[in-house]
């Protein structure tokens, strides 16, 4: 058993097929088939429900492969083990949502390089809920998501910043003299269609709690994964939504307001395993992170 054959199990699981996993390592399908073949012998067991097309990870290829990831990252983690505070190498995986990516992170991440140059940084983008599951199963060092209420007993976080709500609508003078109506947030959301972030995500939860909090029955007919496509439907005045405030797209002209009194929050954190691979390096970022958010304040 090679770490190759691993890596091409974790590819399969990710991507969903062999033909997939092959064009993402730049293998053809059958040399992936055989590697698994490969490994189902060495095992002595099957590891895939071929009677599907493509073919699903069974039981027990879905327990290999959690332990194929934790000796992926060990594998990884051996020519780091030289690395020291002032000098870090090695690969930083991360994972982080959407508006951390547009926003902030790209400017801790050019710091992050300057200060240690041998670091590489692997970064993903996703939804919190996916991000925080993927992290669990070892996919990432540490991510960047809306803090959720509770988090799993095996991780802990540490919160970044705290960014307002607004409620956003299409720039026009009816909207605009019902936005300065008596909580004219509200009376924008009841007055358009609802376009909702998607209410599984972290910030779509933190949402949804402060819009029942406030027993609000709005006309829903639109739920997304996307911060930018939703103020595109809005600058076309398909509805009102609200997003978090630093997501607000630069030179957009919609109509804006905080949501809420006083103005509701989404919280941002990092968050990590408690015993995680590379604590040094997810420290590292963290220190880049509060030193940057603090000074842009």
């Amino acid at each position: 058993m090679g770490i190759r054959h691993l890596r091409a199990l974790l590819e399969i699981s990710k991507t969903g097929s062999f033909q997939a996993a092959a064009e993402r390592m730049g293998l053809t399908h059958s040399a992936v088939s055989m590697q698994m073949k490969a490994l189902e012998e060495e095992l002595q067991t099957e590891l895939f429900d071929r009677s599907r097309r493509p073919p699903d990870l069974n039981p027990t290829g879905l327990r290999l492969l959690e332990k194929a990831q934790e000796i992926i990252s060990l594998y990884d983690s051996l020519t780091e083990a030289g690395s020291n505070k002032d000098d870090l190498s090695g690969l930083l995986r991360l994972g982080a949502i959407p508006s951390a990516t547009t926003s902030f992170l790209p400017e801790a991440l050019a710091q992050l390089g300057q200060k240690h140059p041998r670091l590489q940084v692997r970064l993903e983008s996703g939804l919190s809920t996916e991000l925080t599951r993927e992290l669990l199963q070892g996919k990432f060092d540490c991510i960047i998501i809306t803090q959720a209420q509770r988090l799993d007993d095996a991780l802990k976080s540490t919160a970044l910043r705290e960014e307002r709500l607004v409620v956003i609508a299409q720039k026009n003078i009816e909207n605009e003299k019902i936005s300065r109506s008596k909580d004219g947030d509200i009376a924008l959301l009841d007055h358009l269609p609802f376009v909702r972030f998607n209410h599984l995500t972290g910030v779509g939860r933190v949402i949804e709690q402060h819009l029942r909090n406030r027993g609000t029955n709005l006309r829903e007919v639109m739920e997304l994964d996307s911060l930018e496509a939703i103020q595109r439907m809005v600058a076309k005045g398909l509805g009102a939504a609200i997003i978090p405030e630093s997501s607000l797209e630069e030179g957009s002209n919609l109509l804006i307001r905080p949501f809420g009194k006083p103005v509701a929050t989404r919280k941002v954190s990092l968050v990590e395993k408690h015993r995680g691979q590379r604590p040094d390096l997810t420290s590292a970022l963290t220190e880049i992170l509060k030193d940057a958010l603090t000074t842009n304040l």
